[in-house]
C-alpha cells in the first residue's frame, strides 16, 4: 500500500495527472471536498472530533482493502501546518509507504512550504515533483 500526501491546489489538476497515469486501486481523500460535502464546521469541537474519525475512517479502509491512498489537504485552513501532515506517517504500518506528489508551479508563491518539504524529503519513501500539468 502506498499513501501519497499530494500537494495540489486544483482538483482538476489531480484528476488530469490521474487519468493521464491511469491509476487504479485508488482512494482519493480531498479534505476541502469532504469538509463541503458533510458542511463541516470546524469551530464546532463535536464537528472536529466527527470529521477526524471521518478522515480516519476512510484511511483505515483504504488500508484494509490494499488501496493506495491520496491524501489532498486543505491549504486554505488557518491551521495548515505541513509538519502536522507528516506525522500522518505513524498512522501507516513500516511496511506501507508514505510518498510526496508535489505540483510545482501551484506553490511557487509559497516557497517557505517548498522549502520545508526539500528540507525533509527524507521522511518520504518516494516524491515525485511536478512542474506542470
Amino acid at each position: 500500500m502506498k499513501f501519497y500526501l499530494t500537494f495540489c491546489k486544483t482538483r482538476k489538476k489531480f484528476d488530469k495527472y490521474i487519468k493521464i497515469n491511469r491509476v487504479r486501486n485508488k482512494t482519493i481523500i480531498d479534505i476541502k471536498a469532504i469538509l463541503e460535502e458533510e458542511k463541516i464546521n470546524l469551530n464546532n469541537p463535536d464537528s472536529v472530533y466527527y470529521f477526524k474519525v471521518l478522515v480516519y475512517k476512510r484511511i483505515q479502509t483504504s488500508l484494509e482493502k490494499n488501496k493506495d491512498i491520496y491524501y489532498i489537504p486543505n491549504f486554505n485552513s488557518k491551521n495548515f501546518e505541513i509538519s502536522s501532515l507528516l506525522k500522518m506517517r505513524d498512522l501507516l504500518a513500516k511496511t506501507d509507504d508514505f510518498n510526496l506528489l508535489l505540483f510545482h508551479n501551484e506553490f511557487n508563491n509559497q516557497p517557505d512550504w517548498q522549502n520545508y518539504l526539500f528540507q525533509n524529503v527524507s521522511e518520504f519513501t518516494t516524491s515525485q515533483i511536478i512542474k506542470d500539468y
